[in-house]
């Protein structure tokens, strides 16, 4: 088991490097204010220091790693231990994909791939809905709203149909950029559905349930 998860552990420490190798190669291609923040166009919209590309990743896997440990309710993530770890693979590879896809971008002086950053951003919902469901109450990962940290139950049932609700609506949103020709227009309120949907339904949940932990 501890070889299995030493295993895990440098699958993720490589998929955070390879970014910011990819990043120190083009360093000197690269202009000191790179775009950080992009519109529902897939256009930057605001811009920061090349530095931000090196600690995202590696911010984000030391975040990840210590989150378990400084979590009033760590206990639970030995019950989705596997699941965790395919959140951090997911996000590992997203924010990976990222961070290469926008360097390549800014050093090819194209747009081309910043136009597929809305999709990519359904395809990470889709991908953490299929896990969504076995995650355990907890203060950092989750939907976490009063009623579903009041109430196991309302927990549980919030998140299983969020995890349904996140992959098939992503899916279906993949669907329509594909089809659609100012996919801008339909992009912020399928965010809003997948937000705002199961918090609704957390709170109808609790109103019926109460207080249960």
């Amino acid at each position: 088991m501890k070889r299995e998860k030493l295993f895990q552990e440098l699958v993720l420490i490589v998929l955070t490097v390879l970014p910011v190798i990819y990043l120190a190669i083009s360093w000197n291609l690269l202009p000191e204010s790179m775009p950080i923040h992009f519109d529902a166009h897939g256009q930057p919209n605001g811009y920061g220091s090349r530095m931000v590309y090196v600690w995202l990743p590696i911010g984000l896997y030391f975040l990840m790693l210590v989150l378990p440990k400084i979590d009033p309710r760590g206990a639970n993530y030995i019950v989705f231990q596997e699941s965790y770890f395919k959140l951090r693979l997911i996000m590992a590879i997203f924010f990976g994909f990222l961070d290469s896809a926008i360097i390549w971008s800014v050093v090819h002086k194209t747009d081309s791939i910043q136009k597929l950053l809305p999709l990519t951003l359904f395809f990470l919902f889709m991908l953490i809905g299929n896990y969504l469901g076995n995650i355990r109450p907890n203060y950092f990962v989750g939907i976490k709203v009063p009623w579903t940290l009041n109430s196991d139950e309302v927990w549980i049932r919030t998140h299983k149909m969020a995890g349904k609700l996140w992959f098939w609506g992503s899916l279906a949103a993949i669907g329509l950029y594909f089809m659609v020709d100012r996919f801008e227009w339909v992009m912020i309120p399928l965010l809003v559905i997948l937000v705002i949907v199961p918090i609704v339904y957390s709170y109808l949940i609790y109103q019926k349930v109460g207080d249960k932990k």
